[in-house]
C-alpha cells in the first residue's frame, strides 16, 4: 500500500499522542510502590531515557514512591526498566532501586555552599556550609569565619522529597567556637544548643548550574545581572569591581557596597 505524505503526517501525530499519554500516571497511592535509592547520587530524568535531561538528584537510601513504566533500557549489560517517581515528577532506572533500605552499606551525598564578602579584608570573611544527606537523614555544618576565628553551628534532622525539591527539616544541636590561628580548625568551646526551632530549607535542582539553589536564590539565575562560576559554584554581580585589599580607602569603600559578594549554591564538590 502506498503511503501518501498526508497519511504519513497523521501517523506521526498519532504516535506522538500515544507516546505522550504513556507517561501519564494516576495520582492514586495504590498505583505506587515504596522503594529506596541505591545509587550514590541518583539522577532523575525528564523522560524515560538515559539521554534525557536531568531534572533532579536523589541521595542514597532515599524513600520514594515509584511506578514501573515497563519501558526497557540496557544498563551495565543488564535489562532494566524505567520507573516514574511521584515526588519528583521524573524517571529513574530500576537498576538503582531496592525494596528496602540497605543502611549497613550507607553512602553519603555531600553538598557544599560558600558565601564570601568584605573583599577588602585580605584575610577574607565568609560563610561555609557543608550538608550531608543519606537515608533520609540530614546533617549540616554551618560556619562563619571572621579573620582567624569562627562560629560554627551543627544542625541535624531529616529530609524528604517534596514538590520536585529536597526539603530539609533540621534543628541546631550544638554551637562551637573555632580557632584557625595555627592553620588548623581547632574547637575551643562547645555548647549544646537550647534552640528547638526547626529550620526548613528547600533545595531546588538546576541542571544549567549543576547544583541546588534555595528559593531565595532564584534571582541569581539572571545571567544579565549575575555571572556564574560553575567550578566554584558561586554567583557574582556583574557590576562588581576589583578591590585591592591593601588599598587605604578599600575597606571604607567596600563597606558601602555589597555588589562584590560571592554567593554560593549547593553543589557536590
Amino acid at each position: 500500500m502506498k503511503i501518501t505524505t498526508r497519511r504519513l503526517f497523521f501517523i506521526i501525530i498519532l504516535l506522538t499522542i500515544i507516546d505522550c499519554n504513556s507517561f501519564e500516571f494516576s495520582n492514586s497511592d495504590d498505583d505506587y510502590k515504596i522503594q529506596y535509592t541505591m545509587a550514590d547520587i541518583l539522577n532523575v530524568r525528564k523522560n524515560p531515557s538515559i539521554n534525557s535531561e536531568v531534572i533532579n538528584q536523589i541521595p542514597y537510601g532515599t524513600k520514594i514512591n515509584t511506578k514501573n513504566t515497563e519501558i526497557q533500557e540496557i544498563y551495565d549489560g543488564k535489562k532494566t526498566s524505567w520507573h516514574f517517581v511521584k515526588e519528583t515528577n521524573g524517571f529513574v532506572l530500576g537498576y538503582f532501586l531496592a525494596k528496602q533500605s540497605e543502611i549497613k552499606n550507607s553512602k553519603i551525598f555531600t553538598l557544599k555552599s560558600s558565601y564570601s564578602f568584605l573583599r577588602c579584608n585580605p584575610y577574607g570573611i565568609g560563610i561555609y556550609k557543608t550538608l550531608i544527606l543519606s537515608n533520609n537523614e540530614s546533617n549540616m555544618k554551618d560556619e562563619f569565619i571572621d579573620f582567624i576565628h569562627g562560629d560554627r553551628k551543627i544542625l541535624s534532622g531529616v529530609y524528604i522529597l517534596k514538590n520536585n525539591s529536597i526539603q530539609l527539616e533540621m534543628k541546631e544541636i550544638e554551637s562551637q567556637k573555632v580557632d584557625y590561628s595555627e592553620g588548623k580548625s581547632i574547637i575551643i568551646e562547645k555548647n549544646k544548643s537550647k534552640k528547638q526551632n526547626i529550620k526548613i530549607v528547600n533545595l531546588i535542582w538546576k541542571e544549567q548550574i549543576k547544583g541546588f539553589i534555595t528559593e531565595d536564590q532564584e534571582k541569581y539565575l539572571d545571567t544579565e545581572k549575575y555571572k556564574l562560576d560553575i567550578k566554584k559554584c558561586i554567583f557574582t554581580n556583574k557590576k562588581c569591581k576589583t578591590y585591592d585589599p591593601f588599598k587605604e580607602q578599600c575597606t571604607e569603600e567596600r563597606e558601602n557596597s555589597d555588589i562584590c559578594d560571592d554567593v554560593g549554591y549547593y553543589c557536590n564538590r
